[in-house]
């Protein structure tokens, strides 16, 4: 890097750059925040919520801050690999969540879709209103389905890169990748990973996994791009002693398959119902005024487990609103009164701004 190179980097914090996009979670935003050349792992159980945390927190919030423009001349680009779920689920999750924040109307994905019930005529025409909404999202959202091996998505990733900016030689042993548009933010979101398909160089799940990340940790370091992968927990988290001693909190080792993509990540962060194991929140939340009168949950823990950028070993409630995929932050233990969490389980909550 050249003194050129490292004004511009310093001019562009001075103009509020690199400040990055927000998440849409104050209390997370002040420790991590989305920026350029930021690699993050997002852990969880099946059921946890983790893809909807994905979602709302590096695609959907960042999304709808972007088309606000709240930094004019920062730009957005999202490359989503979605492994487990088809574009038709993954649109009507967004549009229905969408839904739901401007008129305070619930539309399920299996109604949406009329797996289950058919819509009433006020709902289909409430649907047919984010018609232009959807549109702007396939402006910014590259979204792809099914499973890939490592080889196809970095190839994916480099004919972006290459398509969007050159690499030029400063000397014999370095290389730097010149964007078209320094301003503009690239996420690649990889959910799971461990849906990752095997070569026949890399025939296992852990190989396969590693050179995933090799090829992830040179995305950011060579193209500046900010990857976002979502990983299953091992089987440890639910080993009878662990729960017998109420040890379930999520730790490093609890992320499956690989320990690289925890050592490459810049950034991990772990998902966690407590409800499940019948413990108590580590943060002190009445967990039984968190439920409805139905057994729906209303609640879960997020733990910054690394940072290599700052703090660790933070906590965060989340409201989490199952039905159309959303989440919210709570307020601090301190703050919660009978009326918060009323409202977080009338589903009032998380229509407040």
């Amino acid at each position: 890097m050249s003194f050129e190179d490292l004004k511009r980097e310093v001019q562009a914090g001075l103009d509020g750059r690199n400040n990055g996009i927000p998440m849409g979670f104050e209390r997370l935003n002040r420790y991590i925040g989305i920026r350029k050349s930021m690699y993050t792992l997002i852990g969880g159980l099946t059921g946890s919520g983790k893809t909807s945390f994905l979602d709302d927190a590096y695609v959907l919030n960042p999304f709808d801050w972007f088309i606000n423009q709240k930094t004019p001349g920062l730009k957005l680009k999202i490359i989503y690999r979605s492994m487990e779920r088809s574009r038709t689920y993954k649109y009507a999750k967004w549009v229905a969540r969408k839904i739901f924040l401007d008129q305070g109307v619930i539309i399920p994905v299996p109604k949406l879709l009329g797996w289950t019930e058919k819509m009433t005529k006020d709902e289909h025409d409430l649907f047919l209103m984010y018609e232009d909404y959807m549109g702007q999202m396939k402006e910014v959202i590259t979204l792809i389905d099914g499973p890939d091996n490592p080889i196809g998505i970095s190839k994916q990733i480099r004919d972006h890169a290459l398509a969007n900016g050159v690499i030029e030689e400063v000397d014999q042993y370095n290389k730097k990748y010149i964007p078209n548009d320094e301003n503009e933010i690239t996420i690649i979101v990889i959910d799971h990973i461990g849906l990752l398909k095997p070569t026949k160089d890399y025939p296992t799940k852990k190989q396969t996994i590693d050179k995933m990340s090799d090829e992830l940790r040179y995305a950011r370091d060579m193209y500046g791009y900010s990857p976002v992968i979502v990983s299953q927990f091992n089987r440890d988290i639910n080993n009878p002693i662990r729960i017998k001693n109420g040890d379930v909190e999520p730790q490093l080792e609890d992320f499956a398959e690989s320990s690289q993509t925890q050592n490459d990540a810049d950034v991990v962060l772990a998902l966690f119902d407590p409800m499940r194991y019948k413990v108590a929140d580590p943060s002190g939340y009445d967990l039984n005024k968190l439920r409805d009168e139905f057994g729906a949950k209303y609640f879960r823990s997020l733990r910054l487990i690394k940072n290599s950028y700052g703090e660790d070993d933070v906590r965060i409630g989340l409201g989490f609103l199952g039905q159309v995929g959303m989440f919210k932050e709570l307020p601090k233990v301190k703050y919660m009164n009978e009326s918060v969490y009323s409202d977080i389980t009338s589903k009032a909550f998380f229509l407040n701004k």
